[in-house]
């Protein structure tokens, strides 16, 4: 019986497995040992996430341009990022990948088949607890409400 609740146990992990790499979403899985020592998959709420020491946690996530959704960039935990962005010399969306590192409030996207574009990591002003994505005054990005 216990040799079959673990080979459930690792066939729902590779169907998690699976799914994580055909879809674009992050996914966290782990098992855990609970108090009668029998293994148990914790949801990815009950997870604690630790975030590389070079990766800031008020990053990662989905960021949008107000009013021109379409137009944003998901920072990943493992320092990669995925940019939908609109061409303007061929009218069309685009998709960019690529690495990026914040050096102080200095965001450095590093695209796969591009030079490298350097944007602004700030926090807003006053009350505003926000933190804004700029490159200069009329293009900026905010963080979405819901994480993936």
């Amino acid at each position: 019986m216990q040799n079959i609740k673990i080979m459930i146990i690792r066939k729902l992990n590779l169907l998690i497995l699976m799914s994580c790499l055909f879809f674009p979403v992050q996914c966290v899985t782990k098992i855990n040992q609970n108090e009668s020592n029998k293994l148990a998959i914790a949801p990815n709420d009950t997870i604690n996430e630790s975030y590389p020491s070079n990766i800031d946690k008020r990053l990662i996530g989905k960021w949008f341009i107000p009013h021109l959704a379409d137009i944003n960039i998901t920072f990943y935990i493992n320092g990669t990022f995925v940019y939908n962005d609109f061409n303007r010399r061929t009218e069309e969306m685009e998709v960019l990948r690529g690495t990026f590192k914040l050096e102080g409030n200095k965001l450095i996207l590093k695209y796969s088949d591009r030079p490298h574009q350097t944007l602004n990591f700030t926090k807003g002003k006053g009350v505003d607890d926000n933190y804004y994505i700029t490159k200069g005054k009329n293009y900026y990005f905010v963080k979405s409400d819901v994480d993936k």
